[in-house]
């Protein structure tokens, strides 16, 4: 179904709540988390909604809303929006039966900022993350960037791409736990390391704060680092906590950085697809790489200012990016 698969990297500016609804544990209002490994995710459709409805506030004619509904699929309360309603041009219902010609994988994490006796905070990541983001970078997206040597790394317990920045006495202390930093040669892997992530990200000072931990203490901190904020609402005749309004609510934290695949394909409309040309699959992946905010809102607790995130977007339009599945 799809044709061309990119990458599209996501950097929280605030903390950011993906949530399940509800749980069973002690926090109320969990993240949404694999079930496999517990490491926090975006499920697909949330990221999907979340950037549809940046697009929806930035289209400014009836051209730009029928091109968003053929990319995102028909949506007919959103068709008769003002001032720009398009249910004419979607008049029978054969016209508004097709699929959509993008779609995304969940988003999964690469970067977890944890704070840093030294340096103030490291952003940190682990060999099992980086294979997979590897393996989706090179055998999904076909991408061509040489990313063989950093990627690769094995660690035991700590690698720091600049241990003055990060440490004291080959010491590195993350949260209230201390790593021994000492091995040169693992070192000068996650500089090299560093400079390959730069490559995809842009983030400053990068280069300065990577650290790379070993698959169980990276699990351990992805479960148990996150914020957990208790929310309360008053009753203004009591001056006391409402009935009922008590409760605990998970965010990832502020730098966090994840990644999805955006999914290109043909255009389904059956008589929209004119609105794309030759070469549809391209061209909608460079209309939605055209068209995506610098900054989009994702999760809950928007009016908290939650969830205001970074797209990193310079993969979107990656020639060397192709065909990957008929």
């Amino acid at each position: 179904m799809y044709k061309i698969a990119k990458p599209l990297f996501l950097h929280c500016q605030t903390a950011m709540h993906a949530g399940t609804g509800d749980d069973l544990g002690i926090v109320d209002l969990p993240i949404q988390r694999e079930k496999h490994t517990g490491y926090p995710k975006i499920e697909a459709s949330g990221l999907k909604g979340a950037i549809r409805e940046s697009f929806e506030e930035n289209a400014a004619s009836v051209n730009d809303r029928v091109k968003l509904h053929v990319v995102f699929g028909y949506d007919e309360v959103d068709a008769k929006r003002k001032p720009y309603p398009i249910t004419g041009e979607f008049q029978d219902k054969e016209s508004r039966d097709f699929a959509g010609a993008i779609g995304f994988t969940d988003a999964r994490i690469i970067l977890f900022p944890l704070k840093s006796l030294k340096g103030i905070f490291a952003y940190a990541t682990c060999p099992s993350v980086l294979k997979k983001l590897k393996r989706e970078l090179q055998d999904i997206c076909e991408f061509s960037m040489d990313i063989e040597t950093g990627f690769d790394i094995d660690v035991t317990k700590v690698a720091v791409a600049n241990p003055p920045h990060l440490s004291n006495n080959n010491k590195t202390i993350l949260e209230e736990y201390s790593f021994d930093c000492s091995q040169v040669a693992l070192n000068e892997q996650a500089a090299k390391l560093a400079g390959q992530l730069n490559k995809l990200l842009g983030i400053p000072d990068l280069d300065k704060k990577l650290i790379v931990l070993e698959d169980d203490t990276f699990a351990d901190f992805v479960k148990n680092s996150t914020e957990v904020v208790t929310r309360i609402k008053i009753n203004n005749e009591t001056g006391t906590v409402a009935k009922g309004a008590l409760f605990t609510e998970e965010y990832l934290p502020a730098e966090c950085v994840m990644y999805s695949l955006v999914l290109a394909s043909h255009v389904f409309a059956p008589s929209k697809k004119d609105y794309f040309g030759a070469g549809e699959s391209q061209n909608v992946m460079t209309y939605f790489a055209d068209t995506l905010k610098d900054v989009i809102q994702i999760g809950g607790s928007a009016t908290l200012g939650k969830g205001i995130v970074k797209t990193i977007k310079t993969k979107l339009k990656d020639a060397s990016t192709t065909v990957t599945q008929a």
